[in-house]
């Protein structure tokens, strides 16, 4: 299945030319044939977005006489078979004014049955993005009363204009029929415009409004109590208030919003922008000029900031106020507006925020009448989905791509691949540690690994023992916070690993069929560098308008004479179906299982004395303090500790410290345990033959040693200071000439405007994070025991001028380890390193128990190009890259070819940035 995230969506709201007045107007007119003159019957007459209509007699006149005709609107007349037509109407006191309309026949028209049977899976693909686009949000609890009763009349096409961006356009040779059970209202909209452009989409048509004849009580006053909720704080009431001058009594604020300053970065406490990023925009400083037409022309500055007062909100853009907040943006400095609220020109508004909200289904006719009183409101979120989707949110899987089919004792396996979060915002939340196994046919853990998350991906190489029997293997993978889910989030895929000296029978494998939705072009050259041949490629990736489309893929290249391909193994894009899976039940969890942000430690304090306290601190070392950090106790002695950062074994000493700095009590440490196998074993099915061993290689690499290179004499020498203490590049870096806009302000004052309150992000899921790790000049600040010290009195003794530079580390901050599991602030100060490079540091572990510890798997790099240690030899996997990136929809790269490589098997899995996931095979032929 073919999953697409959902787009970006770029909304046009269109309202008509309506001004609404208290006298009488009467419309009236006739609607003809284009072609043959003849007057039209039973032809629908109606005002735009509206409930005011009437259809033709049967003569063609049709007439509209009523005492809430507006002043000026937009008359629109429809029949089937015919193009819709719109004349704009303005009509004086008691005036009469005719309109006559000659309707064009459309040049062929399918039949329903015909219409149907042109959909296929792109048009039922692009249909689901027309909806989510155009009837309301996901998180909407209306959605589920909205339907297009009709929607097969919908038309899609691929636009590939001479000029400009590629496009979807969509049409309709009939009107929509939407049932909106939520407002009462049937809805019959003629789709004048729809594109879907760069991940965006826009749309435009003309609707009118029927009342639905409601007789169930309790379901009417729903529907009224759904109008009035959809009314307050829309932009129809906010324009309203700005001509009555009624903002306040309202529930509206306004806050002229100021471009962000290079000295200074916005926050999201409402508290600490008030003043700096936005200002109070008084009503009356709002200029209202009358227009000869009845509209109005109200000056606006560029970009307002809306806070409707009147209803609770969790807001997502201020952490300190729980009211709705939007924006309305004014492109040219004004627009134009009617008596009732209702924009003139659509492009003249640009909306975002809470007032952007608003779809298809919350429209409202625009001759809709709020209540003067109004008190309650109802749902706009469906609250108990949402509870329910927290923990659904919070749900991930991974997917792994194995460097080829199946593997032989001896061999290293190297594998690749992504996490899949049911919602990516919650990436850098979830887990940073996978546990990888191998079991065998009896469901038996063979081998186990645990590898490092970073940035959503993961890719490492595990060791097959010269021992390994030949059998059905499967590796399952997951994480520590997946166990509190249902074990099929678990991920399985099949390994069989056969006796050397055998072979696999090679199988067909289907390619899948992408409908236009993807094509890939791989272009190949060969040439010889330094006595090797080596071949060029060049990969290619467009979408369904012929556009490069940015995406990640995982490469890999095997020998076909030494790998054979095996049909039915799991596909990225079988794996992300899982996205798509609904819950029959509803998913609501208390973890057992906690999320690991680095390697692990549990384990139980266990009392030597009954007066110690209940509560005790552990001191956690590893090696000679190149990792630290202090975890405390809950009243049972247990505890955690998350964020350990190393390879392979190490030395833990852990231990209880008291005030004095004197060990007391034990600690014994609690065994990690893989979860009992329930599932069906992923078993693939193949035939083995005998071939010759002395024609076989395999992927088995010797020792080797990499050589260092020496860097010129006359280079300058990087300090440690330089190469930020050998943690890599921070997130965040003030340099001393960004300081120098600060001249005299202590540190806090700097972090806080770049993080809001000092804080740098925390982004640890239910956890206390405590303390962000200071390093000052190489060194790690100690904070005092008392737990009265804080960062930010620690950067309160700092100013900017006594300091060289400040990197701020968040995302990256699992570097640090245990220790920075708050993000890190390493400061280098005038005074330079405290340390020199080289010199030795220790501490006194005496008293501390001492624990050998597993870290992350060791990294097993596949080598891709030859070196002097390793020559290129023949052997079956030619290239492994299990992290390409195509952010312009193109990768280049190169294969060394081995002597007797007359051909060979691509295979490429990966995910556009849309979140279409894919795979292909290719065969290339060496000349």
């Amino acid at each position: 299945m073919i999953r697409l995230l959902r787009p970006h969506l770029f909304l046009i709201f269109c309202f008509p030319l309506c001004v609404f007045d208290v006298f009488a107007q009467t419309v009236n007119g006739t609607v003809k044939d284009a072609v043959t003159g003849d007057l039209l019957p039973f032809t629908n007459v109606f005002l735009n977005n509206t409930t005011i209509g009437t259809t033709t007699d049967e003569d063609g006149f049709f007439e509209l006489s009523r005492p809430d005709l507006p002043g000026t609107f937009q008359l629109v007349a429809s029949f089937v078979g015919y193009t819709t037509s719109t004349i704009e109407v303005s009509v004086g006191e008691n005036e009469t004014k005719t309109v006559d309309f000659i309707l064009t026949p459309l040049e062929s028209l399918l039949s329903e049955v015909e219409l149907k049977s042109r959909r296929d899976k792109p048009w039922e693909r692009n249909l689901k993005r027309f909806q989510d686009v155009f009837l309301a949000l996901p998180d909407d609890p209306i959605a589920g009363q909205l339907e297009i009763t009709n929607p097969w009349v919908l038309e899609f096409e691929k636009v590939k204009p001479d000029k400009g961006v590629n496009y979807i356009q969509a049409t309709a040779q009939e009107p929509l029929i939407i049932e909106n059970d939520a407002l009462g209202y049937k809805i019959t909209y003629y789709l004048q415009d729809y594109k879907f452009y760069n991940f965006k989409s826009s749309y435009y048509g003309l609707a009118f409004f029927q009342e639905k004849d409601i007789t169930d009580s309790i379901k009417l006053n729903q529907t009224q109590l759904n109008k009035e909720t959809s009314y307050q704080g829309s932009i129809k009431h906010l324009m309203k208030s700005i001509l009555l001058q009624d903002l306040p009594e309202q529930g509206f604020d306004l806050y002229e919003t100021f471009p962000e300053q290079m000295n200074r970065r916005r926050t999201n406490t409402y508290t600490v922008e008030l003043g700096e990023s936005i200002t109070p925009l008084a009503q009356d400083s709002i200029r209202r000029i009358p227009l000869r037409n009845g509209n109005f022309r109200i000056i606006w500055p560029k970009r307002v900031e809306v806070h409707f007062l009147k209803k609770n909100w969790r807001n997502e853009y201020y952490v300190d106020i729980y009211h709705p907040v939007g924006w309305v943006t004014a492109p040219l400095g004004y627009f134009d507006i009617d008596r009732n609220g209702v924009p003139i020109h659509p492009t003249q508004v640009v909306l975002s925020g809470y007032i952007g909200r608003p779809r298809m289904g919350r429209s409202l006719p625009h001759d809709f009448t709020p209540e003067n009183t109004f008190e309650s409101f109802a749902a706009e979120v469906d609250f108990g989905k949402r509870a329910v989707n927290r923990w659904q949110n919070l749900r991930e899987t991974p997917y792994l791509l194995t460097n080829k089919p199946y593997y032989y004792p001896g061999e290293t396996v190297w594998l690749g691949g992504r996490m899949l979060y049911k919602n990516q915002f919650y990436q850098d939340t979830l887990s940073r540690v996978l546990h990888v196994e191998l079991l065998d046919a009896r469901s038996q853990v063979v081998l186990a690994n645990q590898y490092l998350i970073s940035d959503g991906h993961m890719q490492g190489a595990m060791s097959l023992p010269d021992s390994l029997p030949q059998g059905d293997y499967f590796i399952r993978a997951y994480t520590e916070w997946m166990k509190n889910y249902p074990e099929r989030d678990i991920f399985l895929r099949a390994l069989p690993v056969v006796k050397k000296g055998l072979n696999i029978q090679n199988q067909p494998i289907s390619q899948v069929d992408f409908l236009g939705d993807l094509e890939f072009v791989l272009k190949d050259s060969v040439y010889k560098e330094e006595g090797y041949q080596v071949m060029d490629l060049e990969l290619s990736i467009r979408d369904e308008l012929d556009e490069l489309i940015p995406n990640e893929v995982m490469i890999s290249a095997t020998d076909p004479k030494l790998v054979s391909q095996i049909s039915g193994q799991t596909s990225i894009m079988q794996a992300y179906e899982w996205m798509d899976l609904e819950e029959k039940d509803p998913l609501t969890i208390r973890p057992k299982h906690s999320i690991e942000y680095g390697i692990t430690v549990v384990g139980q304090f266990i009392k030597d004395k009954k007066r110690q306290p209940d509560i005790n601190p552990i001191t956690i070392v590893r090696g000679d303090l190149a990792d630290y950090g202090i975890v405390k106790t809950d009243t049972l002695g247990n505890f955690r500790a998350t964020g350990l950062n190393f390879y392979e074994w190490d030395t833990l000493s852990i231990a209880a410290l008291d005030k004095r700095q004197k060990p007391y009590g034990s600690v014994v440490l609690n065994s990690r345990e893989s979860p009992i196998f329930k599932g069906s074993f992923p078993r693939l099915s193949y035939t083995k033959y005998e071939t010759n061993e002395n024609q076989m290689y395999y992927d088995i690499l010797g020792d080797y040693i990499l050589l260092e290179e020496f860097v010129a004499e006359d280079e300058r020498i990087e300090t440690l200071a330089d190469r930020f203490y050998g943690y890599g590049q921070p997130d965040q870096l003030y340099s001393r000439e960004d300081l120098d806009n600060w001249p005299g302000n202590t540190l806090d004052q700097v972090i806080g405007m770049r993080f809001g309150n000092g804080r740098l992000g925390n982004f640890n899921y239910g956890l206390n994070a405590g303390q962000p790790l200071i390093i000052i000049d190489g060194s790690r600040y100690l904070y005092s025991s008392d737990s009265t010290e804080t960062a930010n009195t620690v950067l309160q003794t700092l100013i900017t001028d006594e300091v060289k530079s400040v990197a701020i580390f968040t995302t990256s901050a699992n570097t640090f380890g245990l220790a920075g599991f708050a993000g890190v602030i390493m400061i280098e100060t005038n005074r330079g390193d405290r340390f020199a490079e080289g010199e030795e540091k220790s501490f006194n572990d005496f008293g501390f128990q001492k624990f050998a510890f597993r870290g992350f798997a060791e990294e097993i790099p596949f080598l891709n190009e030859p070196t002097e240690e390793q020559p290129l030899t023949r052997r079956p996997s030619l290239y492994w890259n299990p992290s390409a990136k195509l952010p312009k929809g193109k990768y280049a790269f190169k294969v060394y070819v081995p002597i007797g490589v007359s051909e060979m098997d691509i295979r490429i899995e990966g995910v556009t940035d849309e979140g279409l996931s894919f795979w292909k095979t290719f065969r290339i032929e060496l000349e």
